[in-house]
């Protein structure tokens, strides 16, 4: 097995937890009542994404709902370099859209569209797993690394040597 699939297999594995399984930031909204930013919130939320009517909103959400399957495409990878790479730069723009975003050096009208990924954890402790560094979480970080590992497979190709 070439270096290309093991860097497209881990990069795929690792964006996949990070987008199910951890959370991209938590807020304490009031004492002891926390919400978390992170994917399945973001299922939960996409019925009033669509049925918002706002056509900016709709598209939004339709390039989130793209982003959710990077991990995915880097998966499928191994047999196509193309779809790795697709997948790796969706997942590295997302990452760096949602550290762009809690460090506030997006401005407000745009940063805004983080709040489709709001809701209550699914188990409390559980899903998702949110390991705070700082303002952003582990999930966040562990995406970005995901694509950076994607992006690598890709470039190298799924080609024995």
């Amino acid at each position: 097995m070439g270096a290309g699939k093991v860097f497209c297999i881990l990069g795929g594995i690792i964006t996949l937890v990070a987008t199910f399984l951890l959370s991209f930031a938590s807020f304490e909204i009031v004492p002891g009542v926390y919400f978390y930013l992170y994917y399945i919130g973001f299922l939960q939320n996409i019925g009033s994404v669509f049925t918002s009517g706002d056509m900016v909103i709709i598209i939004v959400g339709i390039v989130f709902l793209v982003c959710m399957f990077s991990g995915i495409f880097i998966l499928i990878g191994v047999k196509s370099r193309a779809l790795a790479i697709i997948g790796a730069i969706l997942a590295i723009l997302l990452g760096g859209f949602f550290l762009l975003a809690f460090y506030q050096v997006l401005p407000p009208d745009v940063a805004v569209y983080i709040i489709f990924f709001f809701n209550d954890a699914l188990v409390e402790g559980i899903i998702p797993l949110d390991i705070s560094l700082g303002i952003a979480s582990l999930g966040t970080f562990i995406f970005l690394g995901g694509g950076v590992l994607g992006l690598i497979g890709g470039i190298m190709g799924p080609d024995d040597f």
